[in-house]
């Protein structure tokens, strides 16, 4: 289901010298040389994932800032400082109910009414993972605008104000809600936060990159973040029976039986059944690794009832 999401960071040089020459190949999934390190970054092999991508950048721009290369580059040299702050980077959710193409062109056109009309250039890089289930946008912006045929002087620093981002949130909402309707799908997203909506429930963590890359190599069979999202999501299946206990002192339910504890049977029955799946799914995973690792070619063992002892 659609699912709202803009997230916005600055990429800096002040984590481990940072380029953007990097963020860009790896958001585009293209070989790019940066010119101030002297490295090549080559994220060819990432081209699969990357949809469509392209360069926006305001009227009457010079022909170098529509190439990858020499746009970033350009970025880079004009950045002295050893922290400096290189390009802003939005990360957005966009709906799986829309079709790819439907997907790009929301993107590129919130991106160019949004970004680029105010001066900014913007790469936006579309992106479908293998299991198809998170599509999602990289726009990498610069941090000044063009001023001629180079980059200002001065840094456009309106872009950081907070009450920009807010607009920004809500103007993204309004684009994903319009797309859906037109595409004539009933999914609506929403920017406000749970709380705002009215919405008695814990937001759910996210999983990030790191984690799912330690579960994807086996590091770890059930990282951290994995586990802290499971509980999260428990607590919200608890969450209005807890409501119900501080409230009218009962449980209310809907159901078979004639009181609130034999219509909350079936409610246990399910918290049971997903700690016991948890624990089981688990368990199977330590030990196919773990046989994997030690006699990779010897079936596992049988874990019956009359072994579990």
């Amino acid at each position: 289901m659609a699912l709202y999401r803009l997230e916005a960071k600055i990429i800096g040089r002040e984590k481990r010298g940072r380029s953007v020459v990097a963020a860009a190949a790896y958001r585009d999934g293209r070989k790019l040389h940066g010119e101030r390190e002297g490295k090549t970054h080559d994220y060819s092999r990432r081209s699969k994932g990357v949809v469509e991508s392209v360069i926006l950048s305001p009227e009457g721009s010079p022909a170098w800032a529509g190439d990858p290369a020499k746009l970033w580059n350009s970025v880079e040299a004009g950045e002295k400082r050893a922290d400096a702050q290189l390009a802003r980077e939005f990360v957005l959710a966009v709906p799986p109910e829309l079709s790819a193409k439907e997907q790009f062109q929301l993107s590129v056109a919130w991106a160019q009414k949004e970004l680029v009309a105010s001066g900014m250039v913007a790469e936006v890089s579309l992106h479908h993972t293998k299991t198809g289930k998170n599509p999602h946008v990289h726009i990498l912006c610069t941090m000044r605008k063009l001023d001629g045929d180079k980059f200002s002087a001065k840094k456009a620093t309106e872009w950081n104000d907070v009450g920009l981002l807010v607009n920004w949130r809500e103007s993204w909402a309004g684009a994903v809600n319009a797309a859906l309707e037109k595409a004539g799908r009933p999914e609506r997203v929403d920017h406000r936060s749970l709380k705002d909506q009215g919405i008695d429930r814990l937001p759910e963590p996210k999983i990030g990159v790191a984690a799912t890359a330690m579960k994807r190599r086996g590091v770890l069979a059930d990282p951290d973040r994995f586990q802290l999202v499971r509980w999260v999501k428990s607590l919200n299946e608890v969450r209005p029976q807890m409501r119900d206990i501080q409230g009218p002192g009962e449980i209310r339910q809907f159901g078979t039986g004639k009181t609130w504890w034999e219509k909350s049977i079936i409610f246990m029955s399910r918290v049971r059944q997903t700690a016991r799946e948890t624990v089981l799914d688990t368990w199977n995973r330590l030990l196919g690794s773990r046989q994997t690792r030690e006699q990779p070619n010897m079936p596992p063992p049988n874990r019956g009832p009359e072994n579990s002892r």
